[in-house]
This record gives structure tokens, C-alpha cells and sequence, in this order.
């Protein structure tokens, strides 16, 4: 049985800092540092609502900027996102 959807992604302010471990996000294997520039919660429809792409800027331990990254972002791990889904690894 699958963990219920959340029902909303929650809404993150850009210049919001978020501390992602790393299977928090796909693709990077890694922890992140990331400001949040702009949220596309338009797209989660086609991960079930449980992962939302984020376009930010990658920060280091030190606050300094990176680069820019489009991290595809699991809603738990987000503030204010659903528990539930904290173990969909999918």
C-alpha cells in the first residue's frame, strides 16, 4: 500500500535557504544547500505530488554561492510538507 499524496505543496518564499540531505533530492547524491529562486509545483502532478522541481542557487557551508541548480525536491523534506511521504524512495 502507498502512503497517502499530500494534498498541497507547501509554498517557499524565494531566498528561502532549505538543507536537503542527500535523498532528500534526486540526481545530485549528495546534501544540498539551496536558495530557493522559484518553485514549479506545476509539474508535481507527474510525481504524484510527492516531488516538486526547485530552481535555486547551490550554497556552500560558508553561505557563499555556487551556482545555479534545478533540484527536483521531495515535498517531506520541505517545511510544512507531509511526513508521510518521507519514505518514498521512488
Amino acid at each position: 500500500m502507498n502512503p497517502p499524496r499530500p494534498t498541497a505543496i507547501p509554498a517557499i518564499a524565494p531566498g528561502t535557504v532549505l538543507r536537503l540531505g542527500k535523498d532528500d533530492w534526486r540526481y545530485g547524491g549528495h546534501n544540498l544547500i539551496l536558495q530557493v529562486e522559484q518553485m514549479r509545483p506545476d509539474l508535481s502532478v507527474y510525481y504524484d505530488n510527492r516531488w516538486v522541481w526547485i530552481v535555486g542557487r547551490s550554497l556552500g557551508t560558508d553561505g557563499g554561492g555556487l551556482g545555479r541548480v534545478v533540484a527536483l525536491v521531495r515535498v517531506a523534506a520541505l517545511p510544512g510538507g507531509t511526513q508521510a511521504d518521507a519514505t518514498d524512495v521512488g
